[in-house]
């Protein structure tokens, strides 16, 4: 079977979007979680968390699971153009994204506070934005909606077989 470039199935927004503008907001937020953890904390309770220095190793790992987001994006999805593998990594940040979205909602009380919208506070805006965009670009690669074709997509294949004589 031949391969399916993404740059040929994918649309161009979606790629930007996943490549050069996600890579930059994960690295930024690995940067608050490692220089300004009291900053993270403040973003994600609605201030109704306080940071303790006893748990700056949680702080620690959510960076480097953001730094590994970027790395993903910035690097592997950019120097390998296939549309499967780019599924299968988006596969995996779905995963992550749905259980990030847990974690802020869980930040703030649970879904009982979270879903009264006119409480939001700029702060539950950005989490939100800055998460749920990203996403829904990544399901929308892994269920193939919005894209184009894959048919006039695919690579064609070189045999080595040949059926002729010489």
């Amino acid at each position: 079977m031949s391969a399916v470039p993404a740059s040929k199935v994918v649309p161009g927004f979606f790629r930007h979007a996943l490549i050069t503008v996600e890579p930059i907001a994960a690295v930024t937020g690995a940067a608050i979680c490692l220089l300004k953890p009291h900053s993270y904390t403040e973003l994600m309770t609605q201030g109704l968390g306080a940071y303790a220095s006893d748990t700056k190793f949680l702080y620690t790992t959510i960076a480097g699971a953001w730094l590994h987001f970027a790395f993903i994006e910035a690097v592997v999805m950019r120097a390998y153009d296939d549309l499967r593998l780019w599924r299968m990594c988006c596969a995996a940040m779905v995963l992550s994204d749905l259980l990030y979205c847990l974690s802020a909602i869980e930040a703030v009380g649970g879904w009982a506070v979270w879903s009264q919208f006119g409480n939001w506070t700029a702060h539950d805006w950005t989490v939100m934005l800055g998460t749920v965009p990203p996403a829904s670009i990544r399901l929308c690669i892994l269920l193939g909606i919005g894209m184009k074709s894959t048919a006039a997509a695919r690579t064609p294949t070189i045999s080595t077989h040949t059926s002729e004589k010489y």
